[in-house]
């Protein structure tokens, strides 16, 4: 007895075929031939096509956006609104201390911005960044702080709240793979862009606090120093981020201080 073959003829470029099988001596088996749809190649084709142009473009469009904004409003910024210093009936100019002009004031600005609420939240003029911040947060907490940045920015628990001695650390730095960027990562995506003197606004309690932009620096996904240390010092802002963005290889350091 001899054994099967298979010879399979084909044609470049076409979806039709000659398939022979061979068998036992002297039994001659038929000849069949098959015919691929070549319209269904071709939609299947398409399909991939599409549904891979439309993932890029759902990934990369945030982050597109928050490139060609911050290019243009870099050509067009204008300085910040300030409101002229409020005067008494006797002509004498009020003082910052007065609380009922001070939050007059920070409600206005927070009007003006388009902050998304003024007991606690942030803003970044230069890169046009806006979020909520949700209040400590677990940086070891998986679960947790997912939750907390798919509304916002998170503030570590653990480090200190605006106006307090130490370091109010917050962070956007939870993605666990590129394609999760947009969602979890663009409102620092341009956090790269910062430096030294420029402002940063966080409002906490109705309250505004300034801070200016002192250093930049790119440490180890593994540097906790930054939290573990935030009690100690000076009143100052820390804000963390992925770097790369998209990555969890490193993370993106600024640091910035209180202006009185």
């Amino acid at each position: 007895m001899k054994s099967f073959g298979v010879v399979y003829d084909s044609y470049w470029g076409r979806s039709r075929g000659e398939l022979v099988i061979g068998g036992l001596e002297g039994i001659a088996l038929p000849q069949r031939e098959f015919t691929l749809p070549q319209g269904l190649v071709r939609a299947l084709g398409s399909s991939l096509i599409v549904a891979g142009l439309a993932g890029l473009i759902f990934t990369a469009a945030p982050l597109v956006q928050s490139e060609i904004s911050y290019r243009w409003n870099a050509l067009t910024i204008r300085p910040l609104p300030t409101s002229a210093p409020a005067v008494s009936q006797q002509g004498e100019v009020v003082q910052a201390e007065d609380k009922d002009i001070e939050k007059e004031e920070m409600l206005r600005l927070a009007a003006e911005w388009g902050m998304p609420d003024t007991r606690f939240s942030i803003y970044i003029p230069k890169i046009k960044a806006k979020a909520k911040i949700v209040e400590n947060v677990d940086p070891g907490n998986e679960k947790e702080y997912m939750e907390a940045l798919s509304q916002g920015v998170a503030h570590a628990s653990g480090s200190v709240l605006p106006g307090m001695e130490g370091a109010t650390y917050l962070f956007a730095h939870s993605t666990n793979a590129p394609w999760n960027v947009t969602q979890y990562n663009a409102v620092f995506y341009l956090l790269r862009e910062l430096k030294s003197g420029d402002e940063i606004y966080v409002f906490f309690l109705e309250k505004l606090y300034k801070y200016r932009v002192t250093e930049q620096k790119t440490v180890g996904a593994d540097d906790v120093s930054w939290l573990l240390h935030s009690k100690e010092g000076k009143e100052r802002l820390i804000l963390q981020t992925c770097w790369p963005p998209g990555t969890l290889w490193k993370r993106l350091i600024v640091v910035a201080e209180p202006v009185k």
